[in-house]
């Protein structure tokens, strides 16, 4: 099993020596760092903002507000989420992206459900009670070494 800290690539390109991490890997990797950040367009430009997150059920999910995100996913808009790790000194590191469609939770019984996660934002000054969603059409990875 691949350790998040190191992952194994499928294949590495000579030139770039960069690799390219399987899908498991790359949800391993998901899976063991809380913040990313979600990419959605507004007024036509490209916005990034970090989120604290869970993957849960085969999905990105997070809290927000009323606001930029959650109206990208009130639209049901295609979305880029990314996490990353990277060292400055060995320069090496790892990214992974789930591009897919974001969408706001809803329905009061996967509201519940997903209050009972344990995702607590990590802004403080106000409290985020809407979920968000994205489902993934594509997961993909890429490490440096």
């Amino acid at each position: 099993m691949t350790s998040p800290s190191d992952p194994e690539p499928v294949a590495i390109d000579i030139v770039s020596k960069m690799g390219v991490i399987d899908n498991d890997a790359c949800i391993e990797l998901i899976e063991s760092t809380p913040i990313g950040r979600v990419a959605f367009m507004v007024d036509d430009e490209i916005l990034a903002l970090p989120v604290n997150f869970k993957w849960y059920e085969n999905s990105i999910v997070f809290r927000t507000l009323d606001g930029q995100k959650l109206a990208a996913a009130a639209n049901e808009q295609k979305v880029c989420f990314e996490v990353d790790q990277w060292d400055a000194q060995s320069r090496s590191g790892w990214s992974v992206i789930v591009q897919g469609v974001a969408r706001e939770v809803t329905n009061w019984a996967e509201e519940a459900q997903l209050d009972q996660i344990g995702l607590v934002p990590w802004a403080k000054a106000e409290w985020r009670p809407i979920w968000v969603r994205i489902e993934p059409s594509l997961i993909s990875g890429r490490v440096l070494r």
